[in-house]
């Protein structure tokens, strides 16, 4: 039980109890830990780089944390349980706790990935909303800043759709088709490389496999 709330904090919050820890994600799909006493340890760079500026072997995989949806979410659960133990079981907390569970599961963060061929993102950490593009259908990606009165979630806005779950940064697609979308991330420098260089290589298969 110990361990299961331990691998729950590490992926709300990115701290892990045991030795300050951070999971990142190495080119393919093996993962890798570093910290301070590992010798597996990136040299400095932006945030999901190498410190070349471009993503680990071509890839890209971001998750960012809605930190005041996580706080008000965790909070109010709280209250509830605590207002549950002192007074007992009332339907109504229980419906608005099942309720407040759920919504941290499926909008608490979100999360970039870009591969060889495709732009996915996810929301939470259950991932049951989720959208992806082909790299080949973007025309152009651009770091933007929203209003704060787009707001979060899943929202229109006079620029298109807007995916977001915190802050104001995000980076703006337009697709061969006209439509314009925004995806909130705290890296938005490091998104839009990811898929600058995936189109390149779209358009250029020998780089994808190493050549000049």
């Amino acid at each position: 039980m110990i361990t299961r709330i331990s691998e729950i904090i590490n992926e709300w919050t990115g701290w892990c109890p045991n030795g300050h820890t951070i999971n990142t994600r190495k080119s393919g799909d093996a993962d890798f830990r570093h910290g301070a006493n590992n010798p597996q340890v990136k040299s400095p760079g932006p945030s999901g780089t190498d410190g070349s500026d471009m993503p680990w072997g071509g890839k890209y995989e971001h998750t960012q944390r809605g930190t005041l949806l996580i706080g008000a979410g965790s909070a109010a659960i709280i209250l509830i349980l605590a207002a549950t133990y002192l007074f007992g079981i009332a339907w109504v907390a229980i419906i608005v706790l099942g309720m407040m569970v759920f919504l941290l599961a499926i909008m608490s963060t979100l999360t970039a990935s870009v591969g060889d061929d495709t732009l996915t993102i996810r929301f939470g950490p259950v991932g049951l909303i989720r959208k992806s593009w082909q790299i080949s259908e973007i025309v152009s990606a651009t770091t933007v800043t929203n209003q704060w009165i787009y707001g979060w979630g899943i929202r229109w806005t006079p620029h298109g759709l807007l995916y977001n779950v915190s802050g104001s940064h995000a980076v703006e697609i337009l697709l061969y088709s006209g439509k314009k979308v925004r995806i909130g991330t705290d890296e938005p420098e490091a998104l839009k490389t990811a898929i600058e260089k995936a189109r390149i290589e779209i358009k250029n298969p020998s780089r994808r496999m190493g050549y000049p």
